[in-house]
């Protein structure tokens, strides 16, 4: 991969050298070569650059938004995923190439503003409004990067060809191209998500990163043991635990005093609901009631509302709503104000979004089962603010 990298970028600078570049596309191939510098030489480049006016670089950055590459960028990790989880080899070679020109997209961006640095060193600074758009691009690419970057796992299916790229590049260029370097390395990981049971590698054992993830995705499987909580009481009381669940629930409320009381008040809220719903059986015979047939004693407690709904965030654009029901969860998105509003849902690193299905309530999203499980929320409103949030099920 990286022969084929290289004599692609060696027939951008062919092309370069004889002047059959468009100028609006110069910038990104001559920042290319100046950040490939050591392998491909400046043969050319400066030649180009003079012939680059300040109007030429005030076109390139009239064209550019940071928050238009976001979706790009996020829709290229649901494409890796898709790459990584599919079992036709053509298919997954089609998802990885879609995906891989996200990445190329971010350092498009990245070669056009080394290019522009090397341009003012030529010709000077950039006149007021030019260099005040600099500025505000390189600030708005930042906060691209600082969302971006910690999420470098999604893009672990490319990495023989981000490798391949990061290897090209200049040492000095290398930190700041995390869309190729940042787990550019961590082959292992997707072994680790497998169902397989393999002993760990050593990369596995040696990287920090991977380690944390492991750990974090071992969480939506196996809940840690810890005090009940509003959510463990809740589902008690719905029946949603599991038998796995209502052991430890047994065994921890002999240990805890704490846990045990508030198991107890759930059943005296029981004992309670039950002497009212047996003075409506009795002014309305029709209607019968399941509670009164369970025997008594300590139990799950039965659902005493089909489901229960918590806000997660609510703003001035969208609203996200936690809606728990008997045996399942689920997570809608409503827009407000008119706005449009897209989502996705991830249920654990490298795998791909949960499919959104709009209704009259906005983007709803199958969490499936609840129990202790985490996921992870991303908004978009509009073509610009990104609003992110994990949450537990």
């Amino acid at each position: 991969m990286v022969v084929d990298a290289l004599s692609r970028y060696q027939s951008r600078r062919e092309e370069l050298s004889r002047g059959g570049l468009p100028k609006d596309g110069a910038l990104e191939v001559i920042g290319d070569l100046l950040r490939r510098g050591e392998r491909l030489g400046r043969e050319g480049v400066e030649q180009a650059l003079r012939g680059l006016g300040s109007g030429d670089i005030e076109t390139w950055l009239r064209a550019q938004s940071p928050e238009a590459l976001r979706p790009t960028l996020l829709r290229a990790a649901e494409e890796a995923a898709e790459a990584a989880l599919g079992e036709d080899v053509d298919e997954a070679d089609v998802w990885r190439a879609s995906s891989f020109e996200g990445l190329a997209a971010r350092d498009r961006a990245e070669s056009a503003f080394r290019a522009i640095s090397e341009w003012e060193s030529l010709h000077g600074a950039l006149p007021g409004e030019a260099a005040a758009r600099l500025a505000a691009l390189r600030e708005g690419f930042g906060r691209l990067d600082g969302v971006l970057e910690p999420k470098a796992r999604w893009f672990i299916p490319l990495n023989a060809q981000r490798r391949a790229e990061r290897d090209l590049l200049d040492a000095d260029e290398r930190s700041r191209a995390w869309w190729f370097t940042a787990r550019a390395d961590c082959d292992e990981f997707l072994s680790a998500l497998s169902p397989r049971v393999d002993r760990p590698g050593t990369h596995l054992r040696t990287c920090a990163e991977c380690q944390a993830d492991l750990v974090r995705s071992a969480s939506v499987e196996t809940p840690p043991k810890r005090h009940l909580s509003a959510e463990d009481l809740w589902r008690f009381d719905m029946g949603t635990l599991s038998a796995v669940e209502l052991k430890w629930v047994d065994g921890h409320t002999e240990k805890c005093l704490e846990c045990a009381q508030a198991i107890w008040s759930l059943e005296e809220g029981d004992e309670a609901i039950d002497k009212a719903m047996a003075e409506h059986e009795r002014s309305i015979p029709a209607a019968r009631s399941s509670r009164a047939a369970e025997p008594a004693g300590r139990r799950p407690g039965v659902a005493r509302h089909s489901e229960q709904r918590d806000v997660l965030e609510e703003r001035r654009e969208f609203r996200v709503v936690l809606v728990r029901e008997r045996q399942r969860a689920r997570l809608l998105v409503q827009p407000l104000g008119g706005r449009a509003v897209t989502a996705a849902v991830f249920l654990a690193p490298g795998k791909p979004s949960l499919r959104p299905q709009a209704g009259p309530e906005g983007l709803q999203f199958d969490l499936g089962s609840m129990g202790g499980r985490s996921a992870h929320l991303m908004v978009r409103v509009g073509n610009s603010e990104i609003f992110e949030r994990d949450f537990s099920f």
